[in-house]
């Protein structure tokens, strides 16, 4: 949980960075459900929402983990879906660029720490705290090279670099990720969207020395000393079932398998499975809204 130093709006702020981890709804992917038929004119999104976001899921304790932790949190957000500035379930941003084809802003993400009284292979060592991540990332839309008339936003790519900030030890910087990522909008129903999506994360020295390196003094006989190097940490399958039961109620069902295989680190002993899966759901409470519609 967060330490209670913390301000509510640095909790509302990692609620939109976890939503974003967690695959919580994306401006294009929410607003298709309005409709069946993704050619039809789309039911505008409001300006801002205030409210409250739930999610309990069931994951790894970090990518190459043998052990399976549940974490819920409840935590208040934010989305503001302007022309320039932007917090929705893609993080919080500026959109510096758009066109058509092209988005290039500033984006966030993030993942729940793991403590390491919880977690039997790091035991003694020093927790991995709540990590939030913000960089700039290009967007390249797709979904009309998929089908003509479809929306480009339905499939893109996405080629975020991000800072990576422990929340936990008062936003310690903590290194840097690249994590392309392409998601598709497989299927929309008249409530309901289907999103899948495939990537692979890389860290710097740094992070992967967060995840998998064991310093001297932490060493035992079956967790030698590791000096971990930079590059690839998982690659990812990941889906979604986006809900919109009203207008300010939306419950997401997500689900992820990766693995470490081929990783920079696979060797670490920190390593105790080369795939693991995860599942997760989250509801997500728009309480108060603009009657403004905002920007796609």
């Amino acid at each position: 949980m967060l330490r209670n130093s913390h301000s509510l709006l640095v909790a509302a702020t990692l609620a939109a960075c976890l939503c974003a981890g967690a695959h919580a709804q994306d401006t294009a992917a929410d607003a298709a459900v309005v409709t069946a038929d993704p050619v039809k004119p789309k039911e505008p999104l409001p300006l801002w929402e205030l409210g409250l976001v739930g999610i309990a899921a069931y994951q790894p304790a970090y990518p190459g983990s043998d052990q399976d932790i549940a974490r819920v949190r409840v935590l208040p957000f934010g989305i503001y879906r302007g022309s320039l500035i932007r917090a929705d379930g893609n993080g919080i941003g500026v959109r510096a660029l758009r066109t058509p084809r092209f988005e290039w802003d500033v984006s966030g993400s993030g993942a729940f720490g793991s403590s390491a009284n919880k977690v039997r292979a790091r035991e003694g060592m020093p927790a991995i705290g709540t990590l939030i991540e913000i960089g700039p990332a290009l967007k390249i839309n797709l979904g009309d090279l998929v089908e003509a008339k479809r929306d480009p936003h339905l499939t893109q790519l996405e080629l975020p670099v991000r800072a990576v900030f422990d929340v936990s030890d008062s936003f310690a910087h903590r290194g840097w990720t690249f994590e392309p990522r392409l998601s598709h909008t497989a299927w929309t129903g008249s409530s309901f969207a289907l999103v899948v999506s495939a990537g692979a994360l890389f860290g710097d020295r740094s992070l992967n020395h967060l995840y998998y390196g064991v310093d001297a003094p932490y060493a035992t006989a079956g967790r030698p000393a590791y000096d971990a190097r930079g590059g690839l940490i998982a690659t990812r399958l990941n889906a979604s079932l986006r809900h919109k039961i009203s207008p300010t109620l939306r419950l997401q069902y997500f689900a992820q398998v990766e693995t470490v295989r081929g990783a920079a680190n696979e060797d670490s002993p920190l390593v105790r499975s080369k795939q693991d899966a995860g599942v997760g759901i989250s509801l997500i409470w728009g309480a108060w809204h603009s009657e403004q519609s905002g920007v796609e």
